[in-house]
């Protein structure tokens, strides 16, 4: 563990740039990953370094005393620079990338795409780690202090992140031979409301555009009641395969049900637009070697997806 010349812990004062990033103790214990006992030990700690309160807390609320901003808002640059030129001392000693790599995607993009390339970058770089532990396509649940690297699918807010387009979603409605013959084939969009409609969280309006008047297309919104609406794209796949309804996926998501005949499409007339895929990365500061390979191995991988 460093430790300062005067006794204090480089560990004690994360705890506390932490606890002012994220205002919880349990966000601030999550972003560091130790548990928050731990993190309340060396904020203790670092306190009875200074002699003095840092952190007002009870039992709902955290706040930093007029002493605790001013030396957070003191010491977290220069513990920034500490880091980025820790980071890049070590990137220049070693020809080969080395580090952890912490990783936010949505489950289904990880499941269909992302996680072969990410075996695949594994195994040619040993020295490299990555950590995968937030399954998500939330567009808010995500910060440069958690994650090296964030996926999401969807247009993105604007944020501390830079924001690489590598690809787009195109979906394609589906549903299993039993259910369409026994409720039958719709042909229109409109037709979708008297039928049986699965949805992933948080897409229960489907926009359907007609494929064949490109000068003029018309976009028609569906959006009445889902019978099942799950936040996982492979059990609505499931669950169409079982025949309970119509559902929405992404190609990626179907294309081996649809090779295997256990799902079939619908309605080729008609497609819904495309949804952006990116990879988002911190924009500012130093990025250390093994993330910039990342980076660049993932562009790469998926350009023209």
């Amino acid at each position: 563990m460093q430790r300062c010349k005067n006794g204090m812990k480089l560990d004690d004062l994360r705890a506390l740039i932490a606890i002012a990033q994220h205002g919880s103790f349990r966000a601030a214990a999550n972003a560091l990953d130790i548990p928050p006992a731990t993190l309340s030990r060396r904020l203790q700690r670092l306190e009875d370094t200074l002699g003095s309160q840092l952190v007002i807390r009870d039992s709902r609320n955290v706040a930093l005393t007029p002493l605790g901003q001013n030396y957070f808002e003191r010491c977290q640059p220069l513990l920034d620079e500490l880091q980025a030129t820790t980071s890049e001392l070590m990137d220049t000693s070693s020809s080969n990338p080395r580090g952890a790599l912490r990783i936010s995607a949505p489950v289904g993009l990880l499941t269909y795409q992302l996680m072969p390339l990410f075996n695949q970058f594994l195994a040619l770089y040993p020295e490299v780690t990555l950590s995968l532990n937030h399954l998500s396509n939330q567009h808010h649940d995500y910060s440069p202090e958690q994650y090296d690297v964030v996926f999401r699918v969807g247009q993105q807010p604007n944020s501390s992140f830079a924001a690489a387009k590598i690809g787009e979603s195109q979906r394609t409605l589906v549903a299993s031979s039993n259910y369409l013959s026994q409720y039958g084939t719709p042909h229109h969009p409109d037709e979708l409301n008297h039928h049986s409609r699965l949805a992933t969280v948080p897409e229960f309006e489907w926009a359907l555009t007609y494929k064949t008047d490109v000068a003029h297309p018309e976009t028609i919104w569906v959006n009445s009641p889902v019978r099942m609406a799950i936040a996982d794209l492979n059990s609505v796949k499931q669950a169409a395969i079982s025949g309970l309804g119509i559902a929405c996926l992404p190609n990626y998501v179907v294309a081996d049900a649809l090779e295997k005949a256990t799902l079939t499409t619908m309605m080729d007339d008609w497609y819904s637009p495309p949804r952006p895929i990116y990879m988002l990365y911190q924009r500012l500061g130093y990025v250390p070697n093994h993330i910039t390979y990342f980076i660049d191995f993932m562009r790469n991988a998926l350009a023209g997806t």
